[in-house]
Order: C-alpha cells, then sequence, then structure tokens
C-alpha cells in the first residue's frame, strides 16, 4: 500500500493527534488559527476552507482511489493520526482489515461530522466545504482516467454520487451535487462555490482559480 501522493505516510517515530479530534471544536480552532497564521491568512473561514480541502486529500481522495479503484481490503484510517507540521497523515503501523463499507467509515463517522464542526466553528458554508472534498475526489477520476477501464470509473463515480446514500450520514447526498461527471475525465468543471484562496491572493492580476465560479 502506498499513499504517499496523498500525503498518507508511516509514521517512522513521529507522532500527531488522532485524526478523531479533527471533529473537536477547540482542536478545530486551534488547527485552523495555526494554519491561518503560518499562512498569512486573516479570516478564520478562509484558513477553515483550505484546511479542509488539503485534508481531503489526504482523507477522501487517497480513499477513493485505495478502496473504491484498488479496492484495498486494509484500514490504515483507523488509527491514523495527523501530523500538522508536515500537514500529513500517519498511518499506523499496525493494520487490521477493512471490514466495513468504506464510505461509511470515510464519510458517516469522521468527514461529515468533522465540515459540520467546521462549518459552526468557523462560520463557513457546509457546502463549500463539501464542494472542497468532491473536487479532491474529482481529481482522482481525472487523473486515474487512463489507469483503470472506464466501466471501472463510471461504477465508482454513479455509487459517490447516487442520491440515496446513508454512507454520507446525511439525508441528502453532496456529491450529487458537487462531484460532476464531465464530458471527458480530464476536463475540470466549474465549481459551484467558491473556496476562497482568492482572498490570499488580492493584488495578483488572477487571483481566481481556474475553475472559480467568480473567474
Amino acid at each position: 500500500m502506498d499513499l504517499q501522493s496523498y500525503r498518507v505516510e508511516k509514521k517512522e517515530g513521529r507522532t500527531g493527534i488522532s485524526i478523531k479530534q479533527l471533529e473537536d471544536p477547540e482542536v478545530i480552532a486551534e488547527v485552523v488559527g495555526r494554519y491561518a497564521r503560518v499562512s498569512d491568512i486573516e479570516l478564520e473561514s478562509t484558513a477553515a476552507s483550505l484546511v479542509m480541502k488539503r485534508y481531503a486529500v489526504m482523507t477522501a481522495a487517497a480513499a477513493l482511489e485505495y478502496y473504491g479503484l484498488k479496492r484495498g481490503k486494509v484500514n490504515w484510517l483507523k488509527e491514523a493520526e495527523f501530523h500538522f507540521d508536515h500537514f500529513v497523515l500517519l498511518e499506523s503501523d499496525d493494520h487490521e482489515e477493512m471490514n466495513r463499507d468504506w464510505k461509511t467509515v470515510v464519510f458517516a463517522e469522521h468527514l461529515t461530522p468533522m465540515v459540520q464542526r467546521f462549518s459552526k466553528t468557523c462560520k463557513i458554508p457546509q457546502k463549500i466545504l463539501w464542494e472542497n472534498i468532491a473536487v479532491r475526489m474529482q481529481a482522482v477520476f481525472r487523473k486515474k482516467a487512463g489507469d483503470y477501464s472506464q466501466d471501472q470509473l463510471e461504477e465508482l463515480f454513479c455509487e459517490m454520487t447516487a442520491p440515496d446514500a446513508p454512507w454520507t450520514g446525511l439525508e441528502v447526498n453532496p456529491f450529487t451535487t458537487y462531484l460532476q461527471r464531465p464530458d471527458s475525465w480530464d476536463v475540470v468543471p466549474v465549481r459551484e462555490t467558491c473556496c476562497r484562496l482568492y482572498q490570499i491572493k488580492q493584488g495578483e492580476e488572477q487571483p481566481y482559480c481556474g475553475n472559480c465560479p467568480l473567474r
């Protein structure tokens, strides 16, 4: 199992905080505040959006490829720790088999409560956070389109965007809206919401992302 491209790494003597702690409002405020200071971001809501955008790479995107496409069986999330200084996820040295629905573990039991508490703590709409997660998942389909069959990609995409998705822990599946199916996998769809990255690029000739709805 190699998820280093998603910033999931071996501990190698390092320690972090349990990823479950990232659902705690006090820990959220600390992590977001620290990220804002390190990145020279004035608004807490902007920092929260960008933290979630980066965190989604290590969780939603990594899981989508490992479990959804590679059909891996190792539960590397169970004892995972978040290391802020390197902004990586440290996987446990002792792995168990993933004997449950991986989507429920990743979303209903972790990212959904995390999004809800990030939104409440940092005063940012949940829809922005959910689309931040969706665009990281979109990137997996785009970058891995040549590595897997079209049927497998389509099957997984339909599974992730199905309206009836109890694995999200929500009544409405946010990926039905925010995970988009372009005509070709290599197309980057325009977002429905803005991730607010432009707010830290003020003064630049083009501060907006290429897929920003404000562009």
